[in-house]
């Protein structure tokens, strides 16, 4: 169909975007644009490579299972960290995990496919940390200027869904080129307003921050996740392009950022409320 499909960041809770599309394909609804930031650009670079539904629910029950064996700690910059910062030597670790792992399997999983190999329009926004610019990864040819924002039509799939996914102080950022880059969600985690001007005249975004929830303990996984859930709401209320539609599937509170054994609980919310939504889908898009 004629419309964009914009999907939010999420962690591991971004396994509900693949019951959206899975949803969608049921219905003869699937989008003719995507875009996805953080973990909404892994789903909308996997769909935009080619995968199939089955393909990618067969990529989420597998990372369900398997997701902890593809996190790569940086244990050298992790051990000299705190001697690093009790002698005032220059902190070596941008990251508590490089990943490479994540990265290799992107790659495996789009069979490297560059953007313009994509067989989907899509926008992936990733931000510069040199320059402070947002950095769309796009293979549409029209796209208006927006303040703070450069496109680039040149990477690989999985390079730009890494870039996308990398959040600050868990991922270590990204080399491309110029830019050092991390997560797209800083900026843009709902990019429904990229797919404007990258063309898109009707748009259905996908959020899955769901209401706030305080924090459950003081790890650094849960600082860092609600301090992007906060931002990210402040920003949302803050940039409404006004959607046709805004999806909210009821995800548990307890499926985080890494909580790779939630992804296929996840998977199956996205999928029963989209079933459920597909009457006022319909209505929006007509």
């Amino acid at each position: 169909m004629n419309y964009g499909l914009a999907l939010s960041g999420g962690g591991t809770r971004g396994a509900a975007h693949v019951g959206v599309l899975k949803a969608l394909s049921e219905a003869d609804m699937l989008p003719d644009t995507v875009a996805g930031a953080s973990a909404g650009s892994v789903v909308a670079g996997l769909f935009a490579s080619g995968l199939s539904m089955e393909e990618l629910e067969t990529a989420v029950m597998h990372l369900s299972k398997r997701g902890a064996e593809y996190l790569d700690p940086d244990y050298g910059g992790i051990v000299e960290l705190v001697p690093q910062l009790l002698t005032g030597r220059p902190v070596s670790l941008s990251g508590f995990l490089k990943g490479n792992r994540l990265l290799n399997y992107f790659c495996r999983l789009t069979g490297r496919k560059q953007l313009d190999e994509a067989v989907v329009k899509l926008v992936i926004p990733a931000v510069d940390l040199i320059s402070g610019n947002t950095i769309c990864f796009t293979n549409m040819e029209h796209v208006t200027a927006v303040e703070h924002v450069r496109w680039e039509w040149e990477a690989y799939l999985c390079e730009a869904m890494m870039a996308s996914s990398s959040v600050p102080a868990v991922f270590a950022p990204r080399r491309l080129r110029n830019y050092l880059l991390a997560d797209g969600g800083i900026t843009n985690n709902l990019p429904g307003r990229l797919l404007k001007a990258a063309g898109a005249e009707r748009i259905i975004e996908v959020d899955i921050g769901g209401s706030y929830q305080g924090l459950t303990d003081n790890s650094i996984t849960e600082v860092i996740s609600h301090s992007f859930s906060i931002m990210s709401t402040r920003l949302k209320e803050c940039g409404s392009q006004g959607e046709a539609l805004l999806l909210t599937p009821p995800l548990s509170p307890r499926a985080g950022l890494l909580t790779f054994d939630r992804m296929e609980e996840c998977m199956e919310i996205g999928y029963r409320y989209t079933k459920n939504m597909l009457p006022r889908l319909i209505e929006a898009l007509s």
